[in-house]
């Protein structure tokens, strides 16, 4: 609900709820000084008498130093499971001053400690991160003994699956007796329709290579890297053709996946042999 002001004596900061990790930028709060009639309502919830930012340090320290009396708000509900550094981080990445790449790896590592089971999957999309870059602080922190592996991830769907570890093989398909598909039919295709066929399985082979090297590319951390690399090497335009490039080999690729078994809402195979 909204509230047109509150005075700015009611209203608390808790410094373990700001989600950048090097706290305020000075030079954004003078920014803000300057223009505090287009600032947008605070987001705050309530705590007894008082009300405890989760939205807005900048706008509030700004109203600090420019002496306000009052400033406008907009009073949340208290999140059902209590965290209220999520809900913070949940507001201030969508929105106002841009979080940085070490602000969304130190929530990630957060989540993580708090959540080991959940996948990589799911917790790059609540920090807007990548899958590797995910799997990568796991690996760090399993490394420190921060968090134990786990046997089970929990995807977005709340479904559970077996991660097979590094250590030790991914357990056999109980369900896989006999000879394959690919045995019992292979020898029902001509020389030249078997060619065709290896070329089509080597170039998806190849394909699903040259998309995880994503991993390896220097400054590749989030997916708007990637969009903000292309604008600046080819231009908005260029860059606008490569989407539309992208998006439909893309969906024509998914058709392929989904063909072969994998289900969007499932984790992928890459992130179940994650360890």
């Amino acid at each position: 609900m909204y509230e047109p002001s509150l005075p700015v004596g009611r209203i608390t900061v808790d410094p373990g709820l700001q989600p950048r990790i090097g706290g305020l930028d000075l030079d954004h709060v003078k920014e803000l000084e300057t223009v505090p009639e287009s600032w947008p309502p605070l987001k705050v919830v309530a705590r007894g008498e008082s009300f405890i930012i989760v939205d807005g340090f900048h706008r509030f320290a700004a109203a600090q130093n420019l002496e306000l009396e009052t400033i406008a708000v907009e009073v949340l509900d208290q999140p059902k499971d209590g965290d209220l550094l999520g809900l913070a981080f949940d507001l201030n990445i969508s929105h106002g001053r841009q979080l940085t790449l070490n602000d969304k790896r130190a929530f990630a590592a957060r989540l993580l400690k708090a959540h080991p089971e959940l996948s990589e999957r799911e917790i790059g999309r609540r920090v807007c991160l990548v899958q590797p870059t995910i799997a990568k602080i796991r690996q760090e922190l399993e490394s420190r003994d921060v968090i134990q592996p786990t046997d089970t991830r929990v995807g977005r769907d709340g479904r559970s699956y077996t991660v097979a570890h590094k250590n030790r093989p991914a357990a056999p398909d109980r369900y896989q007796t006999g000879p394959t598909l690919l045995e019992r039919v292979g020898d029902a295709f001509t020389p030249a329709e078997r060619r065709n066929q290896r070329g089509i399985a080597r170039y998806l082979q190849k394909l699903a290579d040259a998309l995880e090297d994503q991993d390896e590319l220097a400054g590749f951390e989030t997916f708007e890297d990637a969009a903000d690399a292309c604008r600046v090497v080819l231009g908005t335009e260029a860059a606008g053709e490569l989407a539309e490039r992208l998006g439909w080999s893309a969906a024509n690729i998914l058709k392929i996946a989904e063909a072969l078994g994998y289900e969007p809402n499932n984790p992928s195979a890459d992130e179940k042999a994650q360890a």
